[in-house]
């Protein structure tokens, strides 16, 4: 099915698309994991929500479109040029603030048990940092990462690090967890109460 005959995709995602593919940029989420996010963000309505890894916005515009008007979004990128895409098109709205910095020293600076959900599109909070990330969430609190189905564009470097990844998102006994097989495979988990 399309996803996008059953729901129309975020208005700004066309223009931002079209401005990722100018610059050459391949590391965007892809449309489906986009529909995701936006219904997992739906679910936190006055949520906290925190995306490590914004570059040109995709992922951030699918989670806007998901949100309320009280909730909020961090989005967190180190690479200015692309991030500029992003702030072109959706700094606008006051339900987000973007930081271009070290997404380690945003995790690291975060109190606990502070976030209602945290997509991981970098690799802080998913090959560094899980731990620290996961405590950020609350009790019902949604963890998403994606690229986890191989893939031929992937750097070599990728491939290696998911069967770790895996393993330790096993491992969380404080999280329900599934394994979603299709797009660019993705991990969704929820944290259990205390």
């Amino acid at each position: 099915m399309d996803e996008t005959a059953f729901q129309p995709p975020p208005k700004a995602l066309e223009a931002i698309l079209a401005e990722t593919r100018e610059i050459g940029f391949q590391g965007w989420c892809w449309p489906p994991v986009g529909a995701l996010l936006r219904l997992m963000a739906a679910l936190k309505p006055g949520g906290r929500l925190l995306e490590i890894g914004t570059g040109t916005g995709v992922g951030t515009c699918w989670l806007l479109d998901g949100m309320d008007a009280s909730a909020r979004l961090l989005t967190i990128d180190i690479n200015s040029k692309v991030q500029a895409i992003a702030r072109s098109h959706l700094g606008s709205d006051p339900r987000l603030t973007m930081l271009c910095e070290d997404a380690e020293a945003a995790i690291r600076r975060e109190p606990p048990s502070s976030l209602d959900l945290i997509f991981a599109d970098g690799g802080a909070g998913k090959h560094a940092l899980l731990d620290e990330a996961l405590a950020l969430l609350r009790p019902g609190g949604i963890y998403i990462c994606d690229d986890m189905k191989p893939h031929p564009m992937w750097p070599p470097a990728h491939a290696v690090k998911i069967p770790p990844l895996m393993k330790a998102l096993a491992a969380r006994q404080d999280f329900r967890r599934m394994y979603i097989d299709w797009s660019s495979g993705v991990v969704v988990m929820v944290k259990l109460g205390e």
